[in-house]
């Protein structure tokens, strides 16, 4: 018979008796085993004072005193044999919660099967340890991967094609020299097309890889972005980049600079705010960035059902495969905090 759960809730057409079984069913086990040795033992004990009637009240107070210690011990004995039970219960808690790095402890009240259950159980943490570290290895070569071919396409756009379009640009304006008054003004609206379409295939280069990070390095990257949203937006953006005494993998920086961008863009868009802060901490092994604006904010719960994925869902996804976290902390009316962090003691240059 099934206990007593949300998704199987007691029916109207159930007996008291079989109601009170249901109740039974959801005790913990541990309660389930002490209540039935107290049972049995007051059983005995009650059975011994019909069978000994008349029985004298020094005998009466001894049988009181066996039944109390036997319960006691009894109730002790069971909650040490099932430690290590619940134990497991609460490792697999943790993991649930997403402590992967939580492991069993080996208990000296587990018996052998037991011991074999939560030997078995770390083999299976440790396994799947392995087997998520190849996949976020495998999903950062991806995204640096990507990264790659973004900026060999950058590098084509603004060295090759926009190089060209300007040569162009200067074969028409020489053409002109020696022309009559409507062709010279037929090549300068030709020549003025070809300037704006230079200027948004440059645009669309450093959309694609912003050069400056690679070139210059994550501070110069980040100001010249806080200066474009600041031109954009009128929003006040201030950058603050404290560096380690380890230099920052460009890969990494490219993420870093992903995130920044993304942040600061939902401020422009969404936010109404103000001022915005990004903030950059590279340490030992780790880099951190923080992009907060003292905007509307907004409900992420709400926002999750209503909208779906995001540019900031996406631009997690990529942290999360190049191994670190990230963090939305957002309220009505209490501005938004965007905060992610990876790991680049692992990852190369």
């Amino acid at each position: 018979m099934t206990a007593v759960t949300s998704e199987n809730p007691p029916r109207s057409g159930d007996s008291p008796a079989r109601r009170v079984m249901r109740r039974v069913l959801m005790v913990p086990l541990a309660d389930k085993i002490v209540g039935a040795n107290v049972i049995i033992i007051s059983a005995g004990f009650v059975y011994e004072i019909i069978a000994r009637a008349p029985a004298e009240l020094s005998t009466m107070i001894a049988m009181t005193f066996a039944m109390v210690v036997a319960s006691i011990v009894n109730v002790a004995l069971v909650r040490l044999a099932l430690k290590p039970v619940k134990d497991l219960v609460v490792l697999a808690e943790k993991v649930s919660a997403g402590d992967f790095s939580a492991r069993g402890t080996r208990s000296r009240f587990a018996d052998q099967d037991l011991r074999i259950l939560g030997t078995t159980i770390n083999g299976l943490l440790d396994a799947l340890a392995v087997e998520r570290k190849r996949i976020r290895d495998l999903g950062a070569e991806v995204i640096y991967a990507q990264d790659s071919e973004r900026a060999r396409v950058s590098r084509e756009l603004h060295d090759s094609i926009a190089q060209t379009l300007a040569g162009v640009k200067f074969q028409i304006a020489a053409a002109g020299n020696g022309a009559d008054e409507d062709v010279r003004n037929r090549l300068a609206a030709i020549s003025a097309m070809i300037a704006s379409v230079t200027d948004e295939i440059r645009e669309v280069s450093y959309s694609l890889h912003p050069r400056v990070a690679e070139d210059l390095g994550l501070e110069s990257a980040l100001t010249t972005l806080a200066r474009q949203v600041r031109a954009r937006s009128g929003v006040d953006v201030s950058v603050s980049v404290r560096d380690g005494t380890t230099p920052i993998p460009i890969n990494v920086s490219a993420t870093i600079y992903r995130v920044a961008e993304e942040a600061l863009k939902n401020i422009e868009m969404h936010a109404c705010a103000k001022r915005a802060t990004v903030d950059v901490v590279s340490r030992e092994g780790s880099i951190r960035i923080e992009v907060a604006d003292d905007g509307k904010g907004f409900d992420l719960d709400r926002m999750n059902r209503v909208v779906g994925r995001s540019g900031l869902a996406s631009v997690k996804d990529r942290v999360v495969l190049a191994g670190g976290t990230m963090k939305i902390d957002s309220k009505p009316n209490g501005g938004t905090r965007v905060m992610a962090e990876i790991q680049t003691s692992e990852v190369t240059k």
